[in-house]
């Protein structure tokens, strides 16, 4: 089953009052049989609440519906197998280390900070 959005379903989105657009990086980890397990963050000026917060003053939400992702770039590589998904949230992004083994698998705008040496 492949989730395709009509055009209605689009064009709900840009009207829904509770989508949020923000920044965000996400690491994506193949777990079998058509799942992929993912954790990222996101992160807004220091003085603003995040819209993800939805207004909450509570430490955690648990939100259940769709990530729409439009991405800048996206690298694949092997350099992070077997530091599991607590040790990718924690890790520091070290691009040029990540193309070691891997690769840019796409860069639609040119913004992708590094390239494959």
């Amino acid at each position: 089953m492949r989730h395709q959005p009509t055009e209605a379903a689009l064009a709900h989105i840009a009207l829904d009052p509770h989508v949020r657009h923000v920044p965000a990086w996400l690491y994506v980890q193949n777990v079998g049989d058509g799942t992929v397990s993912f954790i990222g963050s996101s992160r807004v000026r220091a003085d603003e609440d995040h819209p993800l917060r939805y207004g909450s003053n509570r430490s955690h939400q648990f939100l259940v519906g769709e990530l729409l992702v439009r991405p800048h770039y996206a690298l694949d590589t092997n350099v992070l197998r077997g530091q599991g998904l607590g040790g990718l949230a924690t890790a520091h992004h070290d691009l040029s280390r990540f193309l070691s083994d891997g690769e840019i698998l796409l860069d639609p705008h040119g913004l992708c900070p590094v390239t494959k040496r």
